[in-house]
């Protein structure tokens, strides 16, 4: 994954359009403010599965980032797993730099 996908995702948390901890995002989905959810890579396979799920049930794309928990409290100053972003332009940037080739 990019650099620029993860400096994109530190502007999501300082423009606060980023909400983060399961049951946050859950209810931020259920309003139907998230545009994009995203898991960290060390989430028991039981929260994924409900993420997945909540997704699939809300039409909200969702992301698996390779970094940790320990690691998005580098990127975004929280130790979280669980993301979702609020700003549509944001989440389709970070899509973009997702699915980006990565480069040498």
């Amino acid at each position: 994954m990019s650099e620029h996908f993860f400096s994109t995702l530190s502007l999501c948390m300082r423009a606060k359009k980023l909400t983060f901890g399961f049951d946050t995002v859950k209810e931020a989905v259920k309003a139907g403010s998230v545009s994009l959810l995203l898991t960290a890579s060390d989430l028991s396979e039981k929260t994924v599965k409900e993420v997945r799920f909540l997704a699939e049930q809300h039409g909200v794309r969702y992301l698996p980032l390779d970094k940790t928990q320990e690691e998005m409290r580098a990127v975004i100053g929280k130790l979280t797993g669980v993301l979702g972003i609020t700003d549509e332009g944001l989440a389709g940037s970070l899509i973009r730099a997702y699915e980006a080739p990565a480069r040498d």
